[in-house]
């Protein structure tokens, strides 16, 4: 069964969250497996759909920064790649 597009959208914008939640609070070490599971799912939905080309420029800046996130080494830059995540998110 296909899914509607919206559907889709609100299922990767609910996996940005996940991943904005995990990774947003400084104080506490990133859970890197949980984060890269729901990074994953994101990219996968991504896939589920025909994409219009600004929604391609969006999944294009998200794979930028699903490949920045094993390189994440100080609060400040964990910060950054979390901020752009939660864009991307609002960009959908």
């Amino acid at each position: 069964m296909k899914r509607d597009k919206e559907f889709i959208k609100n299922s990767i914008k609910m996996d940005l969250h996940r991943v904005v939640t995990a990774s947003g609070d400084i104080r506490k070490e990133i859970p890197k497996e949980s984060v890269k599971i729901f990074l994953d799912h994101a990219r996968k939905d991504f896939e589920k759909m025909s994409l219009t080309k600004r929604e391609t420029s969006i999944k294009n800046k998200f794979e930028e920064l699903i490949k920045k996130f094993d390189t994440i080494s100080d609060p400040h830059e964990r910060l950054r790649w979390t901020e752009d995540i939660l864009t991307i998110r609002c960009r959908l």
